[in-house]
């Protein structure tokens, strides 16, 4: 079977498993032609509550450490999944973030653990927190990088089938609701008070009352069950209801 064959074949069993168990068989049987031995797919919503999807068959051990210490908001792979949507080499991710010694260490400790070179496929839907899928070789192999355009294909579609099972099955189970829909008024509010303007200026800006401008806010707080501002922002940006790009410009400096 050629390369392309291989994917093809994965991306009609993606399309008709029944089950994120079949769809992680099938993964698993599709990448492994490609030497790849290690696979993660996930939602990074680790900070806020379980993953809506997640998809991996790590070593259970590095996997149970990870969460034990609560290292996710740290790992430097999810870190560069905010700065791209291509895929990049775990070897290159200096270009995306500033490493520190603790990300460092979180890489070399997945290396014992039997991890080796990989490279993530990010993913940013709108209306969802981003999400990647990572491969990898066992530690001692080297990576062909020849491969990742053909992994990259199985990785959009293997995501996008993992999302479809994962999040039907939290639905079933009264898990998950989607991100609340805010008016485009609400989302103006939310984006100059972000930008450091208050309730009065805001109001100049939008040609509406301060008292108006209070309702807005205090309307989306409702919506998303918070009870501040700040925890109001956190979400709306965490379910990129709005960006980073929205709030700062490229220099880092506010919108005027």
């Amino acid at each position: 079977m050629t390369a392309f064959q291989n994917v093809q074949q994965f991306v009609q069993l993606s399309r008709s498993a029944p089950d994120l168990d079949a769809l992680k068989e099938a993964v698993a049987s599709a990448t492994h032609e490609f030497g790849i031995e290690y696979f993660l797919l996930a939602h990074h919503v680790n900070a806020i509550r379980p993953n809506f999807v997640q998809l991996s068959n790590y070593p259970t051990d590095w996997s149970n450490e990870m969460r034990k210490k609560a290292q996710f908001v740290r790992d430097p792979v999810m870190r560069a999944c905010q700065k791209t949507v291509a895929p990049f080499l775990w070897s290159e991710l200096g270009h995306y973030v500033t490493m520190t010694t603790a990300q460092v260490d979180i890489l070399e400790r997945a290396s014992r653990a039997g991890v080796g070179p990989g490279f993530t496929v990010p993913f940013h839907v709108p209306g969802e927190c981003s999400g990647s899928c990572s491969f990898a070789v066992r530690t001692g192999r080297d990576l062909d990088t020849d491969i990742i355009p053909f992994v990259q294909h199985i990785a959009c579609y293997a995501f996008d089938a993992a999302r479809r099972l994962s999040l039907h099955k939290e639905h079933l189970q009264g898990g998950i609701s989607e991100a609340p829909g805010l008016t485009a008024r609400q989302l103006d509010c939310i984006v100059l008070m972000a930008q450091g303007k208050s309730d009065w200026d805001i109001g100049k800006i939008l040609s509406i009352s301060q008292r108006t401008v209070q309702e807005h806010l205090d309307l989306a707080r409702a919506k998303y069950g918070v009870g501040s501002r700040t925890q109001l922002l956190a979400r709306v940006l965490y379910a990129n209801q709005i960006g980073f790009e929205d709030i700062i410009q490229p220099t880092g400096k506010p919108v005027n």
